[in-house]
């Protein structure tokens, strides 16, 4: 998450917001936050941090994550969400998906940064992932 913060120059003029969803309760969630703030004030002190980049959500019922049909019931942990990565227009619309095959695979902050850009200025997103349709999933 802190890597999304250090792109955040790419994407908060163009009114982006990136969001993280957790089963975490939102306690655990806050430290978690606190820690991100914390080594981004101490490696990235120029980078603004009001209004805060982005967002955390709590799930600890799992409705988001089952409802967007990501959740994995069976893991040793508990319910989890299989790693996803969406980018979703101001309409609501799910524009660009990246599903993760595990924890490790994730689109780079900047390829996501760029992708969320592109769809903003309403330009066909430059990432690697397949494009939802233009009658994608509605959020």
């Amino acid at each position: 998450m802190t890597a999304f913060v250090y792109e955040s120059e790419r994407y908060v003029p163009e009114e982006i917001q990136i969001l993280g969803v957790s089963v975490e309760p939102p306690e655990e969630g806050k430290k978690f936050l606190e820690r991100v703030t914390r080594d981004c004030q101490e490696d990235r002190p120029h980078i603004p941090l009001d209004p805060y980049p982005l967002r955390l959500l709590s799930d600890p019922r799992a409705e988001l994550i089952r409802a967007v049909g990501v959740h994995n019931e069976g893991h040793w942990a508990g319910l989890i969400a299989h790693p996803f990565t969406l980018v979703v227009d101001r309409n609501g619309t799910v524009q660009w998906i990246y599903a993760s095959k595990s924890a490790s695979d994730r689109p780079s902050p900047v390829a996501l940064a760029k992708t969320a850009v592109d769809i903003a200025q309403g330009k066909e997103p430059s990432g690697n992932a397949p494009s939802a349709a233009a009658d994608g999933p509605v959020l």
